[in-house]
């Protein structure tokens, strides 16, 4: 009987100890991966965002907006498609507290973007892009801010506050300029940290 329980306790601890090895090399993973979509995510937002600004102030040829329009949609498509598989089908032995929370951050400041969309064109009987584009880096800047405390890393929480303070800066001009605030705001707050947070755990494993 008492070897019995000896093998149990050592077939639990050996488990035990499985389990949570497993879930540590996740939680790395995760942060690496989010890291990579964040630059991602970065480099397709602000690309996007300093194009309408140079569109507003340049004139362009027509085949350089069309080329541009094609450009983001299909960038757009992209990052869209990688982010549903590493989210969904990208192969993980545990999941993890921490990647499911800032899975619902995200999500959420989606849906209350789209809300907030749909309370101003009922309100002002249209849209308002020049009130709604300091709102959605509110917005941005709370999801990272959050998910920096769920990841307990603080260069995520300054990317939040500095986005924060791009909302604040960017709510005093017109929406052209806006776009250019945005464009570098977003730069600085997911390409910048995404790249950190790739390299420091790809640097880990």
């Amino acid at each position: 009987m008492d070897i019995i329980n000896e093998n149990e306790v050592s077939f639990n601890e050996k488990k035990s100890l499985q389990i949570i090895k497993s879930a540590i090399e996740t939680s790395k993973r995760t942060l690496k991966d989010d890291g990579l979509l964040l630059i991602l995510w970065g480099f397709v937002l602000s690309t996007a965002n300093y194009w309408r600004y140079y569109e507003s102030v340049k004139l362009t040829s027509w085949w350089m907006r069309d080329l541009m329009k094609a450009y983001m949609i299909l960038s757009g498509i992209a990052v869209i498609g990688i982010t549903v598989y590493f989210i969904f089908f990208r192969k993980k032995k545990v999941r993890t507290f921490t990647s499911i929370s800032v899975r619902y951050v995200w999500i959420g400041v989606i849906l209350a973007d789209n809300v907030l969309i749909m309370i101003t064109k009922v309100i002002l009987d249209k849209i308002d892009f020049v009130l709604l584009q300091p709102m959605q880096m509110v917005l941005i800047g709370f999801a990272l801010f959050v998910s920096a405390g769920i990841y307990r890393y603080h260069l995520l929480s300054l990317s939040g506050i500095i986005m924060w303070v791009a909302a604040a800066i960017a709510v005093n001009y017109d929406l052209n300029l806006q776009f250019l605030v945005r464009s570098i705001a977003e730069v600085i707050c997911f390409i910048i940290p995404g790249t950190f947070m790739y390299m420091a755990r790809k640097k880990n494993n």
